[in-house]
């Protein structure tokens, strides 16, 4: 058994993949073209040039591009669907998928109603055929505040509630807007017992961490580049408990690390800050969750047991409701006695 197929025959957890960067290139063109995008849209070939061969430093912009021709209710649930299927290849069993409603909604095609309901009409197809359970984060926009107080409405409605939403996020371009317009967005949140999730770190570094951590008290941060070199930032991470999702394929793509072997995994592991590990945007990085994981080994150094504890504590720290991440837990367990077992007889 290759390291590869250990890791995929283990259960796993996706924590922060975004909806508009896990888009399937051919549905999104049978998309487009159903609805009249080429016609419309006199860059529509350098913007699919752009998806084959991404810069990097465009991926929001690409992926809200991207995103944009989603317009109907039937083009969301089809590529949530999508989005399972991939899930199920790499045997992930749960995640936890981040959509901006603003950058669906709005037009005479969908209004948020309609847009949610297509979200878990495909949610609902994943779970039938592929047995992959997934949960919603609702996001503002980072640059679009306006957006804030419908999102946190949105997000903490009873509807939200019984349609599989576990929190609310602030995604996109960093420090587009200063993070004090989103404050009371999060308060809301906060008092409807909701989790929330910030973006930061990617284009501010660790000034950009710190100001996210005191105007929004976020449950989870995803990103946080420069946090290893700022030993009170990092150690308030730890002792509060707050986990860092992190893509080595993203910080590659970005500049952030010039190889993956300077990403300093290791020594945020090391510092206690916990990290999670999340494939971000598959389609436009070109990675998935299980090309995360074997990076972590081949290039950061990771053993297996370090490897497995990073699987385990991204079931531990999910926003999955107790009964079934024990369940998830107990059933991960048994598949990593069993993949050890081949791993080390090589059957």
């Amino acid at each position: 058994m290759s390291l590869r197929d250990f890791i995929t025959a283990i259960p796993k957890v996706e924590l922060n993949l975004q909806l508009t960067g896990a888009l399937r290139r051919e549905s999104l063109l049978m998309i487009a073209h159903q609805n009249g995008i080429p016609a419309q849209n006199e860059d529509f070939d350098h913007w699919i040039e752009l998806l084959d061969q991404p810069d990097y430093a465009r991926l929001d912009e690409i992926a809200r591009e991207a995103g944009s021709w989603v317009m109907y209710p039937e083009d969301i649930a089809l590529v949530v669907y999508d989005m399972g299927l991939a899930l199920s290849k790499q045997n992930v069993h749960y995640a936890e998928v981040a959509v901006a409603p603003p950058d669906f909604i709005g037009s005479a095609h969908m209004n948020f109603d309609a847009f949610f309901a297509a979200l878990n009409d495909g949610r609902d197809r994943v779970l039938r055929a592929w047995k992959v359970d997934i949960s919603w984060i609702l996001c503002i926009p980072w640059d679009n505040p306006r957006s804030g107080d419908d999102v946190a409405r949105w997000a903490t409605g009873a509807a939200a509630q019984l349609g599989n939403v576990v929190g609310m996020g602030l995604v996109g371009p960093e420090g587009a807007q200063p993070v004090g317009q989103f404050r009371r967005a999060f308060d809301t949140a906060r008092k409807k017992n909701i989790y929330t999730v910030v973006n930061a770190g990617s284009s501010l570094g660790v000034a950009g961490i710190d100001e996210a951590l005191a105007e929004l008290s976020p449950h989870r941060l995803t990103d946080s580049w420069g946090i290893a070199g700022h030993s009170a930032t990092r150690d308030s991470l730890a002792e509060n408990g707050i986990p860092i999702v992190v893509s080595l394929h993203r910080a590659l793509r970005l500049g952030l690390a010039e190889t993956a072997a300077d990403y300093p995994l290791r020594q945020l592991l090391d510092s206690g800050v916990q990290v999670l590990l999340s494939s971000s945007m598959p389609s436009l990085l070109g990675a998935a969750l299980i090309d995360e994981y074997e990076l972590a080994q081949t290039a950061c150094g990771l053993e297996i047991d370090a490897l497995v504890q990073l699987m385990r504590q991204s079931i531990e720290l999910s926003f999955l409701d107790s009964e079934r991440k024990d369940k998830l837990l107990r059933r991960f367990d048994r598949e990593v006695k069993t993949a050890r077992r081949t791993l080390l007889t090589g059957d």
